[in-house]
């Protein structure tokens, strides 16, 4: 049975709660639950917020740092997400808005990227409480702040409800939904559409894997996937996890990313298997690893894709383990309107973003083949590609035998 509907409604479940930089709390209680909920699972968490959930190994620690400071016993293989999406917290309000009430007015400040002339008077937002999942007022914006090419804050009259001081406001579309795309039937022919993908989508594909081992209870197998806060504003979880020695210096890590969508990384073609991002390029022997294995797993699964590219429209955790120590790489899904960041007939907006099913699938499989096939990723293990092979015997002909040079079949 295709556990495509089962994945997406984990997803579903995920993108409803609403998120921002240092807001996580949503999201962090929806993990919670979920990883309490499947008994084959650990849950933890640092002390700065970042959720540690576990698949094998010992399950007894007490704190996600008890296991670094002990002798890893296998290398565990870490997938790594952040919980937050750039969005605006909530400064100061004044009153109040509804029918026969003065409408208020709330100062915003935005963590996170959006560029300069995407916002315009009159988007709406939603204003939300920390800890509750749906929202408790809804504003329009009257005013923008851009500084040095970005959007820094705005000003928005409050429509309806409250805006609660020391919380948070993202931009007001559902928060998920399944669009059809030319005219295609079934859901692997649409797009994931929401008010924020990134990178919830990536955590979502880490809990699609979790209960994925839940439910096989494979043997021998050492997952570990780590939900990271406030990425958007410098993968500060991420350097926070790093402080508090949450992983052990062993341990394989791979970052989930949605990344920019484009010529170069279409929707539709498959995970990206991600060579590096703006600021460094990956572990090399690690990023060949994942595209041996992606390559085993388009020959096993059918309608199985995926791509190898450099994806550096931004900077993710992966470059922040690669600069401590850690053999680290990422994978990603190609993402439309970027940070909610959209384009049409040359006009900038804000809207939605989205993500092939396709896509959203086939990250979902290659995560299930890497955590059931742990030796694909072993340390040290050769990576030596077939062609590689055939060009290394090529030259030892070429140059000690005969002096005769055959030309490879494959040429670079």
């Amino acid at each position: 049975m295709d556990p495509t509907s089962r994945w997406l409604a984990i997803a579903q479940g995920l993108l409803l709660q609403p998120t921002a930089a240092c807001k996580e709390e949503c999201p962090a209680a929806f993990v919670r639950h979920f990883a309490e909920e499947r008994s084959a699972l650990a849950f933890s968490a640092d002390p700065s917020g970042n959720l540690l959930v576990k698949y094998g190994g010992s399950h007894g620690q007490s704190a996600a740092q008890k296991d670094a400071r002990q002798p890893a016993r296998a290398t565990p293989l870490v997938f790594v997400a952040h919980m937050d999406h750039p969005g605006f917290w909530i400064e100061k309000a004044t009153g109040r808005g509804g029918a026969g009430v003065p409408a208020g007015h709330v100062e915003l400040t935005f963590k996170g990227w959006v560029g300069k002339g995407h916002t315009h008077r009159g988007e709406w937002v939603e204003f939300f409480a920390p800890g509750k999942p749906c929202a408790v007022g809804a504003g329009e914006l009257v005013s923008i702040r851009e500084e040095k090419g970005r959007l820094v804050g705005a000003r928005a009259k409050i429509k309806s409800g409250v805006a609660p001081e020391g919380g948070f406001a993202m931009w007001a579309f559902p928060a998920f939904s399944i669009e059809k795309c030319n005219g295609g039937a079934g859901l692997r022919a649409g797009k994931i559409v929401a008010r924020g993908c990134d990178d919830q989508l990536g955590c979502a594909t880490m809990l699609c894997l979790l209960d994925e081992l839940a439910r096989r209870k494979p043997k021998g197998v050492q997952v570990w996937a780590l939900f990271t806060r406030a990425e958007e504003v410098g993968f500060f979880g991420t350097l926070e996890a790093i402080r508090h020695k949450v992983l052990p210096k062993n341990a394989l890590v791979i970052s989930i990313e949605t990344s920019k969508a484009g010529p170069i990384a279409a929707q539709g073609d498959g995970v990206v298997v991600r060579v590096g991002d703006k600021a460094s390029i990956f572990d090399p022997g690690l990023t060949a690893a994942l595209c041996q294995a992606a390559a085993s797993a388009a020959k096993k699964i059918p309608g199985f894709k995926f791509q190898r590219k450099l994806m550096d429209g931004g900077t993710c955790e992966a470059t922040a383990y690669c600069s401590f120590g850690w053999r680290a790489s990422g994978l990603a899904m190609p993402l439309g309107n970027y940070h909610n960041q959209a384009e049409a007939n040359g006009k900038l907006s804000i809207g939605p973003e989205n993500i092939a099913v396709d896509d959203f699938r086939s990250t979902v499989q290659l995560l299930v083949e890497l955590a059931l096939h742990p030796e694909m990723l072993k340390p040290g293990q050769s990576q030596l590609p077939a062609w590689m092979k055939e060009r290394g015997k090529a030259a030892r002909e070429a140059l000690t035998g005969s002096g005769e040079v055959r030309r490879p079949k494959r040429e670079i």
